[in-house]
Formats: C-alpha cells, sequence, structure tokens
C-alpha cells in the first residue's frame, strides 16, 4: 500500500475505485488529491465507474501548496487540509456535472457535482490557454488533458492544473456578489465587531461550515423603518454583531434536510432559532424561507424579515445577567417573556441582585422560594409595550406587575424610580422588546391611592391609538373622565395596528372612522371595577350590551381571546387592564348563526352573497337593523308557494338577494326606537311599514316575537314571516317565480 506525506503525517491510501482514481492513483503529481479523496470517501466512491462519465479538474501537489495561503493555512500546518470540514465540498467542485465527458473544454458557465457553477475560459492564443474560474478570478490554468478510459471504453476526462486548486465561493463572497440582495447584511458583516464572522463565512476559516439566513435589503430597511433608525446608526448598533450572529448555525443544513426544532446559533446556546419544516416550506421563528442559494462553505437562505431574539435570549447571552435568567427561570416567567410582546425589561445586573439580596437578607435561594413575591418582582421590572431610550419621556406607566414605574427624562438622560439608564447599555433590541441595564433592582412600591382616572393612565401606559379613538366617540371619553366606576379592557397600539386588516379597513384612520367604533369601544368597557382576581371563568356583561367571555389558564386571563398583560392599573374611577388585542364583539352575522332559528336565513344570506355585509371586515363599518324571519317563517314560504318546490329553490331564486335586503334597515334601531310609518330598507325601492310602535311593534303587519337580539354591528328582531315585497318595487325578474315575495 502507497503511503503519502503531508508535513510528515503519513496517511495509508485505499484500494481504487474507479478509472478515475486509478488514474490520479498513478500519478506522481497526484498524492494531495489521492489523499483527499481517501479522506472523504464519500466523493471517491461517488467516482466510480457506474456513477459516470465524469469530467474532472485534477490539481497536482504543487497546486495544492499553492493554495495554502488562499486558505490561510501556514506551510508547516499543511497536514490541516485534509482536515477541513468543507474539503468534500472543495472536491465535488472539480467534478463537473455532465452526461459525457467533455475534452477538451469550451469556454461558459458548467454546474459542479459540489452544486455551484464554475467558469471556463478559452484564450485566443496559439496554442489557447484553457481556465477554470471559482472563488478567485484568476482561475486554475488547465496545463495538459487525458481521457481515461476503463475496461469496456474511454468515458472520464481529467484536466490537470499546476497552479492553484479550484475553490468554490464561500459564503461571504456570495454575499457580496449579490449587491442588490445582500448589500446591507453585507456591510453589517464589514463592521469591526462581527470581523471574526466575516472570517468564518470566507476562506481562511480552518474549513467550518456555516448556514445563514441572510435578510434582504428589504427586509433590514423594513427593520430600519420599524426602528426609526438609519443604516448608518444600525452599523454603529452595539447589539449589531448579536444580531447578525443570531442568523447564523454552525454547519451546512439544506432545505431538504432541515428538521422541525430549535437549533443553537453563533449568538450561543440562548440564542436560539425554532425551525419549522412543512410539506413544502421551511420557516425559521416563523418566517418562510425563500430561497436557497449554495456557497463553498455552506448555504445561505434567503429571508424577508431580520430575525432577533428574544428577550430572554438577550438576557441569557450576557453573563452580567445570570442572576436575572435564573430568577426568571424560577418564577416561571420564560414563557410569558419569550411571548409576543413587545416588552420593555429594565435588567438588573448581577451586582444589583448582589446588592438587593444584602439589603433584603436573603440569599438567591430564599428569594426563589416565594415564587408569587419573585414573579411580581420581576414583572415589576417589564412595561407591556416597547420604549426605546430616546423614545422615553417623562411619565408613570404601569409595569406587567400592575404597579407604575417613575420614569423621568432629562434631556438624553433617562432615569426609572431613580435608577439612571446608562446609554451606553440601553437598546439591547430582541425580537419581541428591547432590554435596558440597570444597577439597581427595582423595589415594588406600597400601594398608594390612584391620582388618574382611566383615560389619562390610558395616556401614560403608551395607549396611543385607544386615546385617539375615544377623542372620536366623545360620550365615552366623557364617561371614562367622570366619577363613575368603569373597568376599561384597554388594547395595545400593535393591537389596533392588527385590527385594520381584520375590520376591513386601509390603515388606523379608517378603524378610527368607523361607524361602529362606538359600538367596538363600548365592548372594552364594563360597568363596574373589575381587578383581575375578580376575573373568572364566564361572562362579563360589556358597556355595549353583549357578554365578553372570560377564560382562565393558570395566570394567565384571557377576554374574548385577548390577552390581559397588565392587570390592575388602578384609576380614580376604577381600573385599567391592558390587553394585545383589539375585541370584537358578536357581529351579525355571527349573531344570526349563534340561534338555531335562523339557519334558512344565515344559508339564504350566503347564497346571496350578503354575509359579509353583516360582518366585521366591512369598510366603513356600517350598522344594520335585521327583522330577520326565523326557519318557520321560510318552511311556511316554502309550502304555500308551489314555485318554490324546496330550500334548494328558494336559495337559488334569481331575486334572493332583493327579498332579503327588503328586511334590513340601515343603522341599529333598538325597539324602543322605532316609529310609526315608512322606513327604508336596503332594497332599492321598497319599504316597511312599521305600527304599533312603542308597545307591540309590528313590521307590515308582522308581529316582532323577539325584539333588541344585540350585535356589535347592529341589532337583530326575530319575526314570524317572510315579507313580501310591495309588487310596485318589483323588477322584472321578480315577476317571475315568488312573485308575492320579491
Amino acid at each position: 500500500m502507497r503511503m503519502f506525506a503531508v508535513a510528515g503525517v503519513f496517511l495509508p491510501l485505499a484500494a481504487a475505485q474507479s478509472a478515475v482514481f486509478t488514474h490520479i492513483e498513478a500519478s506522481a503529481d497526484h498524492t494531495t488529491l489521492e489523499s483527499a479523496l481517501n479522506k472523504v470517501t464519500a466523493v471517491k466512491d461517488a467516482l466510480a465507474d457506474a456513477n459516470g462519465p465524469f469530467t474532472m479538474v485534477a490539481p497536482t501537489d504543487a497546486a495544492f501548496t499553492a493554495a495554502l495561503p488562499e486558505l490561510g493555512i501556514a506551510a508547516a500546518d499543511a497536514a490541516t487540509l485534509l482536515d477541513r470540514a468543507d474539503l468534500g465540498e472543495i472536491l465535488k467542485y472539480h467534478v463537473l456535472s455532465t452526461t459525457a465527458k467533455v475534452n477538451p473544454l469550451t469556454a461558459g458557465d458548467m454546474t459542479t457535482v459540489q452544486g455551484m457553477t464554475a467558469t471556463v475560459t478559452v484564450s485566443t492564443d496559439t496554442p489557447p490557454v484553457t481556465k477554470v474560474v471559482g472563488s478567485n478570478s484568476d482561475g486554475v490554468t488547465i496545463s495538459s488533458s487525458a481521457d481515461v478510459g476503463t475496461t469496456n471504453s474511454e468515458e472520464h476526462a481529467v484536466h490537470v492544473c499546476t497552479d492553484r486548486i479550484l475553490l468554490p465561493k464561500p459564503v461571504y463572497q456570495v454575499a457580496s456578489e449579490a449587491t442588490s440582495t445582500f448589500s446591507t447584511l453585507v456591510a453589517a458583516l464589514d463592521t469591526a465587531g462581527l470581523a471574526d464572522v466575516k472570517t468564518g463565512l470566507g476562506l481562511q476559516n480552518g474549513g467550518a461550515l456555516h448556514t445563514v439566513f441572510a435578510p434582504t435589503n428589504d427586509a433590514f430597511a423594513a427593520y430600519l423603518a420599524a426602528r426609526g433608525i438609519d443604516s448608518d446608526t444600525l452599523l454603529a448598533d452595539g447589539e449589531l454583531a448579536n444580531i447578525v450572529k443570531y442568523h447564523i448555525l454552525a454547519g451546512k443544513v439544506m432545505a431538504a434536510d432541515v428538521a422541525t426544532g430549535e437549533v443553537d446559533t453563533l449568538y450561543g446556546a440562548a440564542g436560539k432559532l425554532s425551525l419549522v419544516k412543512g410539506t413544502s416550506t421551511v420557516t425559521v421563528d416563523g418566517v418562510t424561507v425563500a430561497s436557497e442559494v449554495l456557497a463553498g462553505n455552506g448555504v445561505i437562505h434567503q429571508i424577508p424579515s431580520v430575525l432577533m431574539p428574544n428577550v430572554v435570549e438577550v438576557a441569557k447571552g450576557s453573563s452580567d445577567f445570570s442572576n436575572l435568567v435564573e430568577a426568571v427561570g424560577a418564577a416561571e416567567l420564560v414563557d410569558t417573556l419569550t411571548g409576543a410582546g413587545p416588552f420593555t425589561v429594565f435588567a438588573p445586573t448581577n451586582a444589583a441582585f448582589d446588592a438587593y439580596l444584602a439589603k433584603v437578607g436573603k440569599t438567591m435561594d430564599e428569594l426563589k422560594a416565594d415564587k408569587d413575591a419573585l414573579a411580581a418582582l420581576l414583572k415589576y421590572h417589564v412595561l407591556p409595550t416597547e420604549v426605546m431610550l430616546g423614545d422615553a419621556t417623562t411619565s408613570t406607566p404601569a409595569s406587567v406587575e400592575g404597579s407604575t414605574l417613575d420614569l423621568v427624562k432629562t434631556g438624553a438622560d433617562l432615569t426609572v424610580n431613580g435608577v439612571a439608564v446608562a446609554a451606553g447599555t440601553a437598546n439591547k433590541q430582541a425580537g419581541n422588546g428591547v432590554v435596558h441595564v440597570i444597577g439597581e433592582v427595582l423595589e415594588i412600591p406600597a400601594a398608594s391611592t390612584p391620582t388618574k382616572n382611566v383615560v389619562e393612565l390610558a395616556v401614560d401606559n403608551s395607549l396611543a391609538n385607544l386615546v385617539s379613538a375615544l377623542e372620536e366617540v366623545p360620550a365615552l371619553k366623557t364617561l371614562l373622565e367622570g366619577a363613575d366606576k368603569h373597568t376599561v379592557f384597554g388594547p395595545t397600539d400593535t393591537a389596533f395596528a392588527a385590527a385594520v386588516s381584520a375590520l376591513g379597513e386601509d390603515d388606523l384612520a379608517g378603524v378610527l372612522g368607523r361607524a361602529d367604533l362606538a359600538e367596538i369601544l363600548e365592548y372594552h368597557v364594563v360597568v363596574e371595577e373589575t381587578k383581575a382576581e375578580a376575573l373568572v371563568a364566564g361572562d362579563v356583561m360589556s358597556f355595549q350590551g353583549t357578554n365578553i367571555p372570560v377564560t382562565v389558564d393558570g395566570a394567565k386571563k384571557m377576554v374574548d381571546g385577548a390577552e390581559v398583560t397588565t392587570a390592575d392599573v388602578m384609576a380614580t374611577n376604577g381600573v385599567l387592564h391592558v390587553i394585545n388585542q383589539v375585541m370584537l364583539p358578536p357581529s351579525v352575522a355571527e349573531t344570526l348563526g349563534a340561534d338555531n332559528d335562523f339557519s334558512i336565513l344565515v344559508e339564504a344570506l350566503e347564497a346571496a352573497q350578503l354575509t359579509a355585509t353583516f360582518g366585521w371586515a366591512n369598510k366603513g363599518g356600517a350598522m344594520h337593523t335585521v327583522f330577520a324571519p326565523t326557519d318557520a317563517a321560510f318552511q311556511a314560504l316554502i309550502d304555500g308557494d308551489a314555485s318554490i318546490e324546496n330550500k334548494a329553490a328558494l336559495l337559488a331564486l334569481p331575486n334572493l338577494a332583493d327579498i332579503l335586503k327588503y328586511h334590513v334597515v340601515s343603522g341599529k334601531v333598538m325597539a324602543a326606537g322605532l316609529t310609526d310609518g315608512e322606513v327604508d330598507t336596503l332594497h332599492s325601492t321598497a319599504k316597511l311599514t312599521v305600527t304599533g310602535a312603542g308597545s307591540a311593534p309590528m313590521i307590515n303587519d308582522n308581529a316582532v316575537a323577539t325584539a333588541d337580539i344585540l350585535a356589535g354591528n347592529g341589532v337583530v328582531h326575530k319575526i314570524g314571516a317572510v315579507l313580501s315585497v310591495p309588487a310596485e318595487a318589483s323588477t322584472d325578474t321578480e315577476a317571475s317565480g315568488a312573485a308575492a315575495y320579491g
């Protein structure tokens, strides 16, 4: 058996497996290539004749030696070349993916077995000079070529190069050449704080492989806009290194090889990405991977968002917060603080915790023993909104614990309860908020008498959109500024932003201009003071008139699906609970759907494509009053009209929409608001006649069986007949089939 020596280390060579390998093994100039193939047996085995034909660029020993500086390897450490994790990628890049041997090489791009492209150039010299270009623009020069035959035929081609080895472009080079897509990411990698990461993504990295989830330029632009900063500020941000490291995994993970679960990043074991492998997609921290770009030492997955560690991961990423991290775990707050947020965390250092423990005369174990008290203490350090240092104002916002913090802004300086928030250690950005380092543990103040009403507390707690909405409903705002006790469930600004699309609007201004805005806001108000401890599973009656369902999951309180993120912010006239969603009372469509008496009416509205008219995604928020025929009323119509054979025939009537519109009046008209006389309907011409208003109202001489079934965007009055559209209002299509009803 032949042996190959690299810097005094002798490596045994395996038996030949293919004509190509036999050719290389027989060459005295290719001992390094031979040993490399023996080192990466998967590549050598792939060169078996049965898998051919092959066209291979074969570097000589001199070429490998010449490549050492390019790979950052000292001559004395030449043996380490064969230990590189990317050796297999380099070897596969020397094999062209062709259906037949290529000899001579022709100019053009050629795909390699590694998956990336190499470019062949052929000069016009005599004789022509052929080069294959990879990461180095000078390429490798082909000095000789040979057809390599098997016992049956000549089917392989080997092209020898002596000047350097053919290296695929590393991750950093691939990204830097895609300027229209990744220039911001590359600019970040070029900063001093990421010099080690940039090296790790280059050729001189010892052969390490990496996977990069790479935000596009558009993703960074959106991130900058959301933070209100420019690219220069981002590149100077001390947290930039951690942000970028959070996007990079050690090792090469192709999309096809992704396994659902959490994986460590270069940010550290504390910063784990959540990968989910779907049927046809891969998501990382909930963001869908758009495309996959190969590199010689890894892979780039293009993503449309900048990923961020959560506030707990930010804390875990610094050894100076080990006490805080330990306390958060003991208080079982990890799930809360890794949630969507946003949060602002005033994070005491280890020294701050040590000083606090000395002050209260406890050990950390004793502090952790009272889990409820510890949880309250930690929640007092958290705001349920994101407040960057530059955006902070002098105010008294409520913490997640419920007690208020005293923020004082003097110029650019901020204190919280008199403790300085140093600019140099503030603004540690997280995906669900921001962390500000502080040098003291904040102590919860003794209970005090509230001095502000619920509207003023909404201002203090950064519920600006709620306050703007109340400005549009003066009567409700005045009520909540008065002396009577109320409970207000206050949606965050983020919750209002999310409600824009749910309500079918284009922007927040559209929400604030809706006709049903007062109904929506009133659904967030309870006419008594109800603290969190009194919120138990069941229903509470809203000021709007419909019930708010309450669910309880341990310490978590949910109102109509919205989580109470900050409870018991006490006011002079009640209590404010901050919630993470805008709640919507049942719409007219939902109210009808919940009553078994209206199943045919619900089907009819769907058949006539009118359901959306009575739902929430209804731009402008128009309200409606529906005189709703019961199933029995519809069945009586079917039984009494020979032209309507059955329910299917009813739902197929060409004038069904007009029949239904005749049962609907614009606006919300309670039974007490009905007046005798004619009233317009959604039908283009037909009017309803109201009699008996004030006592026993009749609609077209049909009694209202059940009045005032409340909905969020209107009201339903149950009637026992399908109303007949007056003949003079009928259209041509109404003249045939069920003429009396359309």
